[in-house]
C-alpha cells in the first residue's frame, strides 16, 4: 500500500477538520508504521464523540489545538491500520510519538453502507464484502472493472459472454433474484446511480442470432478506469440494501474512487505493455481419406477425396483465434493540496488489440475530483469523469442463419479446404456453411463507439456542534449521460449476402441515456450516557430517460455504409422511456461501547414503473451485532473477538418499463395503416418484485486480531416474480405480465483472512474464501414449461414448483419425470472458492496471486455439438465410452436425440491473476535520479495464467445468454477467453 494510496483514501473519511484560534493546549506528535519505522502521512487524528480532527503532512506529523481546558480522547487512525484511543489534556505530555500496526483483517475499515453512513467493520452486522484499489488493480492490469472481481467477493456467480475486447460481464450476488427482471446489482459510483445495462448493437438481428440478448454487446461497467477507483463495497442482500429500496433487489456494489491529500503535489505515471493468447484452444481433427467416406453420404465422397488429395492443411482454428494482441494501458495521476482545497486528477488511454483480426477496444478517460472548505462548516465535493471508448468485437456466438460467426462455420470446414482469399483478393464460395468467416473477419465490421460523462457531487454542512452531539445537513447528487453509437456493417460481396434479394446489409443504432439522481439528509449524532445514537432522515429522487433507434439499410451501393445507399431503409426499433422514482427513509442506529451495535431503518419508495404510480412500498430493515470481545468478562488471549450477528431486509427490483400499458402494433386493414392492441396486455396492478432476506453471522478475531473468521448463512426469500399469465383465447389477447412467482435462495459464505508472516524483512498475507447457494422455486403461479437454449433436443431449463430453475432437462423423453424429458444437470454450482495472497520482503520485493475453484455446475456446451456436427471435433476417433465405436462415428447421426451429450461439467480451477513487482530502496532512487524522480516500481504480472478443466469449451464461465437472468448457462462458439501478460512501470515524482 503505497502512501498516496493511503493518503487518499484518509481524506475521503476524515476531511476538512475545523481547527480552533485561540487555543488553550495543543498536541503535536509524529504517526509512524510499526513494523517499518517510516512516517504515515494522512493518518487520522480525531477528537472522540466530535467531528473535530486533522490528519499527518508528508512526514508523518501533525498538531491540533483545542481552545478549552478540557481532556479529550484523540482517536488515532489510517486505513488498513489498528486504531489507538489516547487520552490528553492541558497537564499531561502531548508530545506523543505513536506506532500504528498493521490491520491484516480490516476490522478498523470503515465501510460505506448507507445513503448517508459509514461503519467500522468490526461494528458491521452484516456480511459487506469490500474490494481495496490493492486487490483490485494491485496484482494485474484488469480490462474492466467487473473483471477485476472475480475471485474476490463471496457470494457472486460472474459470468462473461465471451473474451471479445471491451468486456461484457454478469454479476449475480446470492443466487437469482428475479426470473425475468433485474438481475445484475444496481452500481453507484460516488453516489450517482450509473447505466450498467448491457447495450445492443443490432448484430442479432442482421446475423439471424435472434434475441437481442446474444448481440454479444458489453455492459456499461467497461467503462471506467478500474485505476481510479479507492474501494468497492458489496451489499449482497436485502438485509444490508434494505435503505436503498427498489432497485436493490439483486445487491448493491458502491464504487468509491481516489480523492487527493493535503501536501506536495504528487505525480505519478505509469505505463503497462503487454500482449495477449488465447486462453484454451480445443484443437480440431485431421481429416482422412477414411474419415472422409465414414463421414460424408456417398454422393459427396469423390469431390471431398478430390478437395483432400490436392487441398492444404490449414488449422482454422489457430488461423483465426490464435494472433497476438497487443495491449498498452499508459496512465497519469496528479493528487495534491492544502487544507481549503484538496484535488486528484486522472487520465488514461487503454488500447487493446483482441487475438481474432480486426477486433480490439480503445478507451481515453480523464477525472478531476475536487474537495473544498468553502468555510469552516460547509464542504463541497465534486467528481467528473469523461470516457470515450470503441469497441470492435467482430462476429462470433449464435449466428446460424448468416454463417457470420468463426465459430460456427470453422466447425463444418475441413482442414484441407482453402477459404483464404487469392491473390486477387477474391474469397472462394465456402461449399460447408453458408459463410466464408474470413471474407467476415476481413472485410465485416460490428463496431461500437461510447461516450459518457458522469458528474457527482456532495455537499456536508455543520448545522450544529458541540462536545456531546452534532448535526449536520447532506446533499448529494449527480448525473449519468451515455451515447453508444453502434454499426454493423456485412457488405455485399460476402456469400450470404449474395443470396438475398437486396445484399449489402447495414445497421446503424443509436442509444442514450441520461440518468439524474438527488439526495438530501440530515444526520443527528448523539450520546445517551455511554450509547452513542446517530439518526438519519432523507429524501431522493431518480430520474432515468433512455432512447434507442435502430435502422437498417439493404441493398447497399458497394462500399458504402451509408444508410441513404441503401435501396431498402427501415426503422428496426424506436424506443424512449422516461421513469421517475422517488424514496424517503429513516434509519437509528445506537451504539454501546463498540460492544452492542444495533440498527432499524425503513424506506418507503414509489415509482412510475408500478401499476400504480402514486403508491409508496415499504422497505424495513433491522440488525444487531454483539462485539463480546469488548466485553470487560472477556479475556481469551486466543480469540479477540467474537461477534454474533442478526440482520433482515426487505428490497424490491423494479417491474419492466411498459408491463403496465397495452402496446399497439402496426397493422394493414383494407390496404390502409393502422393499429391494433398487441397480444400481450398491460397490467395495471402489476407491483414491483420484492425480497425478504434473513442473515446470520458470527465474526472472529485470532491471535490480536492477526486473523479473522467470518462465517454467514441467509436466507432469501423472493415474491411477486412477474411471469406472463397466459389468457383464454376469447379475450382476444395471449398473455399478460403478473406477479405470480417465488423463488428461494440459501446460501453460506466463509472467509478466513490473516498474516501468516509478520517480519520486517517479510509479510505474507492470506485469505481464502467459501461460498455455495442453492435455489428452488416455490411457487410459479403458471403451468410448468421449458425455456432457454434451444430447446429440449439440446438442453433446456425447466421451471416449476420445487425444482431450482437452474435445472437442465432435455432428450430422450422421460415420462417418469414432471418435465418429460430426462433431468441433466444444474447450471448452478455447487460451491466456489477462492485464494488470494501477498508476500512481500523487505518492502521492496511483491508477489501477488489470485486461485479460483468452482465446483459443478453444467453448462449447455453447443460447441461441442457445432464441431461434432461439422467433423472437426478434436479426438474424432476417440472412443470416450469404451464401446468401441470411434466419438465421431457415434454422435453425428443422431445429435438430437440425447442432450445430455452437450450438458456438461463446468467446474475448473483458475490461476486469475499473477503479479512479481519490486520497488527500488529509496536511497537507491535518491542516488541514481536525484529529486527528479521519489520512486520506481516495476514488475510483470499474468490476467488468465492458467485454467484447469474437463470442460471441453472454450471456457467454462463463458455464457453465449450472458445477460440473462436465469438460462445463461450456454456455450455456443465464443469469443475465447484470452490470456493476458503485462511489464508494468511506475514513476512517482
Amino acid at each position: 500500500m503505497t502512501k498516496i494510496y493511503q493518503f487518499s483514501l484518509v481524506l475521503v473519511f476524515s476531511t476538512l477538520f475545523v481547527g480552533w484560534a485561540h487555543a488553550q493546549y495543543s498536541v503535536s506528535g509524529t504517526i509512524t508504521d510499526q513494523r517499518t519505522g517510516e512516517p504515515m502521512i494522512g493518518a487520522s487524528i480525531l477528537v472522540s464523540n466530535t467531528s473535530r480532527g486533522t490528519v499527518t503532512d508528508l512526514d508523518g506529523r501533525f498538531n491540533l489545538n483545542f481552545d478549552n481546558d478540557d481532556p479529550a480522547s484523540l482517536v488515532i487512525s489510517s486505513l488498513g491500520y489498528l486504531s489507538q484511543t489516547i487520552e490528553v489534556g492541558p497537564n499531561e505530555n502531548n508530545k506523543l510519538n505513536v506506532s500504528l500496526k498493521e490491520d491484516a483483517t480490516n476490522l478498523e475499515e470503515v465501510v460505506v453502507t448507507g445513503l448517508a453512513s459509514s461503519v467500522k467493520r468490526s461494528n458491521l452486522a452484516n456480511a459487506v464484502s469490500s474490494v481495496s484499489s490493492r486487490e483490485l488493480t494491485g496484482t494485474t492490469t484488469i480490462q474492466t472493472t467487473d473483471g477485476a472481481l472475480y475471485g474476490k467477493i463471496a457470494g457472486a456467480n460472474i459470468r462473461s459472454n465471451g473474451g471479445a475486447p471491451g468486456g461484457g460481464l454478469s454479476i449475480q450476488l446470492r443466487g437469482i433474484s428475479s426470473l425475468t427482471g433485474a438481475s445484475q446489482p444496481l452500481i453507484i459510483l460516488d453516489g450517482v446511480y450509473i447505466n450498467n445495462s448491457f447495450q445492443r448493437t443490432g448484430r442479432a438481428t442482421v446475423t439471424g442470432a435472434g434475441a437481442s440478448s446474444q448481440d454479444d454487446g458489453a455492459n456499461r461497467l467497461a467503462d471506467l478506469n478500474p485505476a481510479d477507483i479507492a474501494t468497492i463495497e458489496v451489499l449482497k442482500g436485502p438485509s444490508a440494501a434494505a435503505i436503498y429500496g427498489t432497485r436493490a433487489n439483486a445487491g448493491v456494489i458502491i464504487i468509491t474512487t481516489k480523492r487527493g491529500a493535503e501536501g506536495k503535489t504528487k505525480v505519478s505515471l505509469s505505463q503497462d505493455i503487454g500482449f495477449a493468447k488465447p486462453l484454451r484452444l480445443l484443437g480440431v481433427d485431421d481429416w482422412s481419406e477414411e474419415k472422409i467416406n465414414v463421414f460424408f453420404p456417398e454422393n459427396r465422397r469423390p469431390i471431398e477425396l478430390e478437395r483432400f488429395r490436392e487441398g492444404v492443411r490449414i488449422d482454422y482454428e489457430d488461423y483465426f483465434y490464435n494472433n497476438t494482441a497487443l495491449l498498452s494501458n499508459t496512465r497519469l495521476t496528479v493528487s495534491g493540496g492544502n487544507e481549503k482545497t484538496k484535488f486528484y486528477v486522472s487520465g488514461n488511454i487503454n488500447a487493446e488489440d483482441g487475438t481474432v483480426k480486426n477486433t480490439g477496444f480503445d478507451r481515453f478517460s480523464v477525472r478531476a475530483n475536487l474537495d473544498h472548505k468553502i468555510t469552516d462548516k460547509i464542504k463541497l465535493g465534486v467528481s467528473s469523469n469523461y470516457i470515450k471508448s470503441t469497441s470492435d468485437r467482430g462476429f462470433t456466438g449464435n449466428q446460424n442463419n448468416s454463417g457470420a460467426s468463426i465459430g460456427y462455420s470453422i466447425a463444418y470446414i475441413p482442414n484441407y479446404f482453402d477459404i483464404r482469399p487469392d491473390e486477387n483478393g477474391n474469397y472462394p464460395t465456402n461449399p460447408y456453411f453458408s459463410e466464408n468467416p474470413a471474407a467476415v473477419t476481413d472485410n465485416a465490421e460490428n463496431r461500437s463507439d461510447v461516450q459518457r460523462f458522469v458528474q457527482a457531487f456532495t455537499l456536508d454542512i455543520d448545522l450544529f456542534s458541540n462536545s456531546n452531539s452534532f448535526l449536520k445537513a447532506n446533499i448529494a447528487g449527480g448525473l449519468d449521460f451515455l451515447q453508444n453509437s453502434t454499426l454493423i456493417y456485412l457488405p455485399e460481396f460476402l456469400q450470404f449476402q449474395r443470396g438475398q434479394a437486396n445484399p449489402g446489409d447495414v445497421f446503424w443504432g443509436k442509444q442514450e441515456s441520461f440518468n439524474t439522481n438527488f439526495q438530501a439528509a440530515l444526520v443527528y449524532n448523539f450520546n445517551l450516557g455511554k450509547v452513542n445514537m446517530n439518526s438519519q432522515a432523507g429524501l431522493v429522487r431518480l430520474d432515468f430517460n433512455n432512447s434507442q433507434l435502430f435502422n437498417r439499410g439493404r441493398g447497399l451501393v458497394p462500399g458504402q455504409t451509408n444508410l441513404q445507399q441503401a435501396s431498402v431503409q427501415e426503422i428496426v426499433e424506436q424506443f424512449n422511456s422516461e421513469v421517475q422514482e422517488a424514496g424517503i427513509f429513516l434509519q437509528q442506529e445506537a451504539n454501546f461501547e463498540d460492544k452492542i451495535i444495533g440498527t432499524v431503518g425503513v424506506r418507503w419508495d414509489k415509482s412510475t414503473l408500478n401499476g400504480d404510480p402514486s403508491q409508496y412500498y415499504t422497505f424495513p430493515r433491522a440488525s444487531v451485532a454483539f462485539n463480546l470481545g469488548n466485553f470487560d468478562f472477556w479475556n481469551s488471549s486466543f480469540i479477540n473477538q467474537l461477534k454474533p450477528r442478526i440482520a433482515y431486509g426487505e428490497t424490491a427490483g423494479p417491474v419492466a418499463f411498459g408491463n403496465t400499458f397495452s402496446r399497439l402494433e402496426g397493422a394493414n386493414i383494407g390496404g390502409l395503416l393502422g393499429s391494433v392492441v398487441g397480444t400481450q396486455i398491460g397490467n395495471t396492478q402489476i407491483r414491483p418484485e420484492t425480497a425478504t432476506e434473513l442473515e446470520f453471522g458470527v465474526d472472529f478475531g485470532f491471535l490480536n486480531n492477526r486473523f479473522a473468521l467470518e462465517a454467514t448463512y441467509y436466507i432469501k426469500n423472493t415474491q411477486n416474480n412477474i411471469q406472463d399469465l397466459n389468457l383464454a383465447p376469447s379475450t382476444g389477447v395471449n398473455t399478460i405480465p403478473s406477479n405470480e412467482a417465488e423463488l428461494q435462495n440459501k446460501g453460506l459464505e466463509l472467509s478466513i483472512s490473516g498474516t501468516v508472516v509478520g517480519q520486517a524483512n517479510f509479510n505474507w498475507f492470506s485469505r481464502v474464501m467459501y461460498w455455495q447457494n442453492r435455489v428452488n422455486m416455490t411457487r410459479l403461479g403458471i403451468p410448468q414449461y421449458t425455456l432457454g437454449a434451444f430447446g429440449p433436443a439440446l438442453g433446456t431449463f425447466y421451471y416449476a414448483e420445487g425444482f431450482a430453475p437452474t435445472t437442465i432437462v432435455g432428450t430422450p423423453a422421460n415420462p417418469d419425470h414432471p418435465s418429460g424429458f430426462t433431468v441433466w444437470g444444474n447450471a448452478q454450482p455447487k460451491f466456489n472458492t477462492s485464494f488470494y495472497n501477498t508476500m512481500r520482503v523487505y518492502n521492496n520485493l511483491e508477489l501477488s496471486f489470485l486461485v479460483e475453484w468452482r465446483q459443478g455446475g453444467e453448462n449447455i456446451n453447443l460447441t461441442s455439438f457445432l464441431s461434432d456436427s461439422g467433423g472437426t471435433t478434436n479426438g474424432w476417433f476417440d472412443d470416450d465410452n469404451g464401446d468401441g465405436v470411434p466419438n465421431g462415428r457415434q454422435r453425428p447421426p443422431e445429435p438430437y436425440n440425447n442432450a445430455g451429450r452437450w450438458v456438461q461439467d463446468a467446474s475448473f480451477v483458475k490461476v486469475r491473476e499473477i503479479g512479481l513487482y519490486y520497488t527500488l530502496p529509496k536511497a537507491t532512487v535518491a542516488n541514481t535520479f536525484g529529486d527528479a524522480l521519489a520512486g520506481v516500481r516495476f514488475g510483470l504480472s499474468v490476467n488468465n495464467a492458467f485454467l484447469f478443466t474437463d470442460y471441453e469449451g472454450y471456457d467454462p464461465e463463458t455464457s453465449t445468454f450472458g445477460a440473462r437472468s436465469v438460462d445463461n448457462n450456454v456455450d455456443i462458439a465464443p469469443y475465447p477467453t484470452p490470456r493476458r501478460v503485462f511489464f508494468h512501470v511506475n514513476l512517482d515524482f
